[in-house]
Parts: structure tokens; sequence; C-alpha cells
């Protein structure tokens, strides 16, 4: 636990807590407050995209995706009558309660009650009879839904055996007053929809969303189309059908994916989120986050009450805090310190899970009960009483419930013969936590035996639900496993992971500041997964866990010093070199959005930083060319106007570690030679002495955290100094002040309230300094703790 300084006028420290009330239930008792409005970002966040940004350390969601235009939404779940019908409509219907519950469950828990008792969904499901050849004997009309959930059969896949690709019927929309909206032909096809413009799918996957626009009345129809339609949990599709059908229902409630831009990944990525692209964690199913609610409060505030005025108008508006986004999408960011979960604890792990058996069985219950997870702590020092005035410091903290691992290394064994094959059984793990490394050992009956580059097996090491995969991937030539992290989609560096094929055994070493850039710090719950995958990330079937019940806890020492860091430079220099060059033909255009070929063409470019300094690249070419130049790891990037069409420059302003170019060969209409040069100037101006460079500092002459720009946040209350009006109080107000339902410690002195000071302890433990006047001879000092006007914890002293 850090402890944090208020800057409030009273000095204590010491061990003595002498009342306590109960705790809260989590998530609350870590959950800060959203933050609205553009530019409102989180103190020590900042808006870069680039996902390698040392800087980017908070978490960013697309949110306004569907113009969802009621805060009353019906929901129709459409399900082909089949031997599977009510297993495929239950788990359905089951991912639509969880968002259900679960955005009432956090909004509650995050003090949003206008959104709580606003909001209400209902949901109609929908058995549609069909014929002996799969085509439904009836149309199917709708009245009215916001929102359509169709859980289609892929054409020619596995599942329920049903084909419908010569639907007969139709699926037909009024709105309430019998207008006709639309008519969609043979919606349980898959192919349909892809032909259908306007459908987004996910690359490769089988669902995606389409919106209908009824005008009107009607206002707009969001479909849910999914083909996961699994003959059992998660053995046959990247996603199982209940995620899958959450994930689409996300966007189809505005909100877009974690950790994404229009350029791809923008890290950290919380990966275990329902709106994250990954499968984080094995073989649990995901549930709503702390940020998903934030992001479709976003759209309900043009529906709401917000500010309680018994009127709703613009100035119940909420704003994106990152209303510009990548250019083309406003984003929310988030704190990970306010990232929780729909679950009792507000842990990923224990998202209440859906009844996903093929033997009908009873609904899963998706409303959590909270579960207390930490207890307040007041802790007093010594007391002064000089010069006719009494001193008292002490810190307000939530230390956890839950005995905290202690040991650094620990294993377990594993049953023989509990999986498909040798190859995907695990005998055991054992893991050691160092100061700079998770290392890891998995012990497997027989580790596949590498043939021809690639691997039909991978073998996972999982660290707090985060999923680091090591395979072959097809089309190797070396036979040398790479490791990728499953949520990101990055590939670690080489010789993560080791495969011994006469030990049989799989070798794992995971830098830890590779951890903590992704938000993933000790304590750690460590475990080992195997199973069938194909091409890289897309998983077949898990397998085998070690341990089975997940329990492998584990502390981790001081962590070591930041050794990917490159120092700071005594004086300025500046150097020019070549890093490379290369050729492109017609055939390997990407067009600036994908790969046109099933080969990556692309050319990625390594530039070592020995020093921290500012990097000026420049992309020269020859020929008819478009080409395209993208520069990560740094502060930042910006581009430089250029005149020349074939050329390009790309600004750094600070880098304090290796950089990576990515040079796209987005149009090649003739043949095309390239240069790529970089201009590279160490940075040694840093008048704050906040080790952010001057040329990096967004206020350079007031200290602050680096993640943050350099600016400061006094206070400690998350809200930039910039845009807090209490700057130098703690609060958890849109304006950085205290409020009524913020928390105090107010020290009583022989009964009589002397003094108080507003703290802010959610994220962490702070510190508070109390002082009064107080006359010679024996007095009673008692300290409270109040939160929300609810006495927390108590403290006494006799004073002689």
């Amino acid at each position: 636990m850090k402890s944090r300084r208020a800057v409030v006028p009273l000095v204590v420290l010491g061990l003595a807590v002498l009342g306590l009330a109960p705790a809260q239930g989590s998530p609350s008792e870590t959950y800060l407050r959203p933050h609205f409005g553009n530019g409102s970002v989180p103190a020590g966040c900042i808006t870069d995209r680039d996902p390698i940004n040392p800087d980017n350390h908070c978490y960013h969601m697309k949110v306004g995706l569907n113009a969802l235009d009621s805060p009353k939404v019906d929901v129709d779940v459409l399900i082909p009558v089949s031997p599977a019908a009510e297993r495929d409509m239950r788990v359905a219907s089951q991912a639509v309660q969880m968002w259900d519950d679960g955005l009432h469950y956090l909004a509650q828990q995050m003090g949003l009650p206008w959104l709580v008792k606003g909001f209400t969904m209902d949901v109609r499901t929908h058995e549609v009879p069909v014929n002996d050849d799969g085509t439904p004997k009836d149309p199917i009309n709708l009245v009215d839904p916001e929102i359509v959930v169709v859980v289609s059969n892929p054409a020619g896949g596995i599942g329920i055996g049903i084909d419908p690709t010569s639907f007969a019927g139709q699926l037909g929309l009024v709105d309430d007053q019998g207008v006709p909206c639309t008519q969609v032909s043979n919606p349980f096809s898959m192919g349909a929809w892809q032909s259908r413009p306007g459908f987004e799918q996910h690359d490769g996957e089988p669902g995606g969303t389409y919106v209908q626009d009824c005008g009107g009345v009607g206002g707009n129809v969001c479909f849910a189309v999914n083909g996961a339609v699994d003959p059992a949990t998660g053995a046959s599709d990247f996603f199982p059908l209940f995620d899958l059908v959450s994930h689409e229902f996300g966007h189809c409630l505005t909100l877009g994916h974690v950790g994404d831009g229009a350029d791809g990944p923008w890290g950290p990525t919380p990966t275990n989120d329902i709106m994250a692209y990954s499968t984080d964690p094995p073989l649990i199913n995901k549930c709503v986050s702390t940020l998903d609610v934030e992001g479709f409060a976003l759209r309900m505030s043009n529906y709401l009450d917000v500010n309680g005025d018994h009127k709703v108008d613009g100035h119940d508006h909420l704003v994106p805090n990152d209303k510009r986004g990548d250019g083309a999408n406003s984003f929310q960011v988030q704190s990970p310190d306010d990232h929780h979960y729909a679950s009792p604890t507000g842990d990923p792990a224990d998202c209440p899970q859906a009844d996903q058996s093929l033997v009908p069985g009873a609904e899963g219950d998706f409303m959590p009960k909270p579960v207390a997870t930490t207890r307040p702590k007041l802790t007093l020092g010594d007391v002064s009483t000089t010069d006719g005035w009494l001193r008292v410091s002490g810190v307000a903290a939530r230390v956890p419930l839950a005995k905290q691992p202690t040991a650094y290394d620990g294993g377990s064994d594993d049953p023989t013969g509990d999986s498909y094959s040798p190859v995907t059984d695990l005998d055991g793990v054992h893991v050691k936590v160092t100061r700079t490394a998770v290392d890891a050992v998995i012990k497997a009956s027989q580790v596949w035996p590498v043939v021809d580059g690639t691997s039909p097996v991978a073998y996972s090491l999982t660290i707090d639900g985060r999923r680091l995969d090591s395979f072959v991937p097809t089309g190797g030539t070396d036979d040398k496993p790479v490791v990728m992290d499953n949520g990101t989609g990055y590939y670690l560096p080489k010789g993560t992971a080791t495969w011994d094929t006469t030990k049989n055994t799989v070798t794992f070493h995971v830098r830890r500041d590779y951890l903590a850039d992704q938000a993933i710090t000790a304590p750690y719950n460590v475990y080992a997964v195997t199973g069938y995958h194909t091409r890289s990330n897309d998983w077949v079937a898990n397998d085998d866990l070690a341990p089975n019940k997940l329990d492998l806890d584990l502390a981790g020492p001081k962590q070591g010093p930041e050794t990917r860091d490159a120092p700071v430079a005594d004086r300025v220099t500046t150097k020019s070199y070549k890093v490379g060059s290369g050729s492109f033909l017609p055939a390997d255009s990407t067009l600036g959005v994908g790969l046109i070929s099933t080969v990556d063409s692309r050319d990625y470019l390594n530039v070592p930083i020995d020093q921290q300094a500012t990097v000026l690249a420049t992309l020269t070419w020859t020929g008819d060319a478009t080409l395209g130049l993208v520069v990560g790891g740094g502060s930042s990037q910006e581009q430089v106007k250029t005149d020349d069409p074939n050329k390009i420059q790309v600004l750094v302003p600070w880098a304090r570690r290796d950089l990576t170019v990515t040079v796209d060969p987005q149009e090649i209409i003739d043949p095309t030679d390239y240069t790529l040069t970089i201009k590279r100037t160490t940075v040694v101006a840093d008048r704050d002495h906040d080790h952010v460079p001057d040329v990096a500092d967004n206020c350079p002459s007031a200290k602050g955290p680096s993640a943050g720009g350099g600016c400061p946040d006094s206070d400690d209350d998350t809200t930039f100094d910039s845009d807090d009006a209490c700057p130098n109080v703690p609060g958890i107000g849109a304006d950085g002040c205290p409020t009524a339902g913020g928390e105090r410690v107010v020290a009583y002195l022989d009964g009589k309230q002397v003094d108080s000071a507003s703290v802010v302890t959610l994220h962490d433990g702070m510190r508070f300094d109390l002082a009064a006047p107080a006359s010679r001879g024996s007095h009673e000092l008692k300290v409270c703790w109040y939160d929300g006007g609810r006495l927390v914890a108590t403290a006494r002293r006799t004073l002689d």
C-alpha cells in the first residue's frame, strides 16, 4: 500500500485502530469516479494511441457505435428450432441478461443512480419453427425492437446441422404504430448477412452487427448476428457462443472495442473485458466492466435526467473524455485503478457463469451479491502538543481482507491422462517470481515434436487472466516457438519460451516490466493451459489446466530497475543515419486497410535508442506508389508536412525505448524502392526535474508524472491541477473538489470537532495532516473517518 499526501492544514503516524465499520462490497470499494468531458482524462493518462508508448498507462474504449435511441431497450432473440435449440436459446438469452444485470449492478456501485433507475431492458425469445431442410415455416414479424439477436448456423459448419441458405421466410420489422420498416431475407444465413451492405463483421470470426434506420417512431434497430452454434462449450470456435453473443450485443449497446483504434491496437488493453477482442481469461465467460458502463452512460445521458433537475435537456449530456479519439471515433479513457467487473469481488475470474450445458437446466444468476474485499484501516502516529497547537498525522487506507501470498515460488502437479492426447496432457507447472521476471516450467506428458515449421498445439502461461501462447506459427521456417500475448497480438522477444522435447518441458521467461506496462503487477495468479489451435491465436479447443483450481498465487519481490529505458544524455548530440531500405511490387499493395495477399507485405524495422532523444524518421521512395509510415514506442508521433509526394517524415518528440517502424506499401503502381533514414537528437533539458524532457512536457515548469505528459496532480485525486478547481484539496467531484458523498477525516478534542480534512482512498491509502489550538493538560483525542457521511473507522489517543 502506497501512502499519498493530501495538502491540508494538520501531523500523526502510528498503529492504533480502535473502531471499524463494516466494509463496503466490491467493486465500489476501489472505484473512484468516471471522468467525462472532452480532455478530462484521469491524471496519469494520455490519449496517444501508440500501444507500445511506455507512458500510455490507461485503458481506451471506442464509443458511440450505434445510435441507440431509447433507454427502454426491447430485445428479440431468434433461434432456429433444432435438437440444441433449448441450449442455444438459453445461452443467448443469458448473454443478454448478463448485460442487463451487469449494467444495473455496476451503475449502482459506481454512483450512477440515474442510470440504474432510467435504463430498462425487456427480452423476448423466439424459437423459430423450421422445415426438415432447416428453412423457417413462416415469416417472422417483430414489433419495434431496439436490438435483435440472431443466432445463425454458419453454412457448412458443425453445430446443429442446419444450413438454411434457401430461407423461404423473411424477418419483418414494424414500429409500434404498425408501420413496416424493413425485411431481411435469410436471417439465419451468415452468408446473407455478409453480403448485405453495411454489415460489420469481425475479421475471420462468425459474428457481426448491422444497423437499420427505421426512421420516425421506429428509430434504429441493431442486429447482433452470431454464427457460433457450438456442439459443446468452447469446442469449435475462437469465441464460445455466450461470449460471442455478449460481445456483439455490446456493440448494439453503442460500445466499441477496448484497446482498439482505427489503425489497430491501442494499449494497454484490459483483455478480460467482454468488449476486448480476446479470449482471456481461458475457460471463463466474461462480464460487464466499469469501462463498459461509462461508455454506455454516454449514450443514455441523451435520454435520462443525469443532473436531477427533473428534466432532460442539453445539460444532462455527457461527453467522452477523448472526443477526437483516432480522428474518426470518440473514446472514453479510464484509469486501470477504476477498472472492475460485474462480479461479487470486481475480479473477472469471479464473473457469473452461464449454464451452457447440453442438458436443459436453470439459467445462471447474473446479479452479483457484493463481497467485501477490503477493510478500512485508520493509522495514527505520534501526536505533538507544542506552542499551544495539537498536530496529528495519519493514513487512511483500505487493506485487503484476503490473506496475501508471501511465497515467490510455487507449483502444482496435475493428474495424467485427463486430456485428449499426451501432447496436451499437462503433468504440472512450477513458477518462480524474481525481481525482473516471472519464470515458469510447464511439464507435459509429451511436448509436441515440431516438424515442418508448425505446431497444432500451443502451451500457454496465464498471468492474472492474460494468456501468453507459445507455439510454432504456421509457415515457420526455423521450428522455433514464438510467444504471443493472446490479448493484444504482440509477439514477445525471442527466447521468451523454449521447448525441450527430451525433458518434455516448456520454459517461460516473462519480463515483469512488460507485465507492468500491461497493468499486471504482483501478486500474480498463474496457471498453465494447453490445447489445439490454428494459425496464431485462433483456438480450436482448450484441453488441460495446471493447477486445475487456478489457485497458484505468488508474491513478487520488489521489482528490479526498469531495464528497457535508455539513460538520459549528459549533452545534446545529433546523429543521422540510414536504418534500412527495401522494395515493393504491385502485388504487395495493402490499400492501407488490410492485406491483399495471404503474406504480410509490410516491412518492419527497429530503431535502437541508446540515449533518450527526439527522433525524426524520413521515408523516401522512387516510382509511382503511395507508402505509409508508422513509428511506435515513443511519447507520440507527429507527421511533418512535406511538399514531396514521395517523402514522409514522422517526428517522435521523446523516445526512451527502442522504436518500431512500419513501412506500409499502401498502393504500388510500379516497382518501388524505398530508403528509411533517422535523425536522432539527444534530450537533456528538464527544467522541473520530473524526468520528462521539456520537449515532451506539457507542463515544463511544474513537476508531474511522465504518464500525464509531465503535468501535476498535487492532491492525488486523479484530476490534473489544470482541470482541478481545488488543486490542493482532494475530492471526487467532477471539478476535483470535495463533495458531500466523499471521504473526510475529522479530529475531535475532548468531544469537540477541531479540524477536518478531505481524503480520497479508493485507489490507494492517503496521508492526512490535522492541527488545532490546544491548551496544556490532559485531553482526549478522537479521529473519525467518514465515507459519504458513514463512519468507517475511529482511532483514539489520550494526551497528557
